[in-house]
């Protein structure tokens, strides 16, 4: 997993450097564009060849607008992902060793999106609140367990 981890941060690096490039190119696309129309205008090239060379010019710059857009989703997603994993797992240690259930931490099931319906009674609410918290928290004390198995995080 921690090969994954790295090759997952080398693509997210591969992506940024190439959006960046990519972006570079789009501006120098459009200094040639204008330096091509000055060129046409004075009569250094022919229309011809200015609606060639335009043409092709167009047709690169809006490729790399796609992959841009493209590359710029990638590393959002990328990110927010990283993001998701370091708060999740700053949550697994905060409560790895935790011995009751406290309002605290009930509060902090939350973020988890742990709700109860409360369609019958107030018991019942608290009991099908409790069951979903306690489901969530095996998984996660799961998850901590093969997290410091395997990669001793903690």
């Amino acid at each position: 997993m921690k090969n994954s981890t790295e090759k997952q941060s080398a693509e997210l690096k591969k992506a940024k450097k190439t959006r960046t490039q990519s972006e570079k190119r789009i501006a120098e696309l459009d200094r040639l564009f204008t330096r091509l129309y000055e060129d046409n205008v004075s009569g250094k090239i022919s229309d011809e060849r200015f609606e060639m060379m335009s043409a092709n010019y167009e047709d690169e710059q809006k490729r790399l607008k796609i992959a841009v857009s493209e590359l710029t989703a990638f590393i959002d997603s990328a990110e927010q992902k990283s993001a998701d994993v370091t708060a999740f797992l700053s949550i697994v240690r905060k409560y790895e060793h935790i011995t009751a259930i406290t309002p605290e931490i009930m509060h902090e099931s939350r973020k988890f999106g742990i709700k109860a319906s409360c369609k019958n009674s107030i018991t019942s609410c608290k009991r099908q609140e409790i069951a979903k918290f306690h489901l969530l928290f095996s998984l996660v004390f799961s998850l901590c367990f093969c997290l410091r198995g395997l990669f001793l995080i903690f």
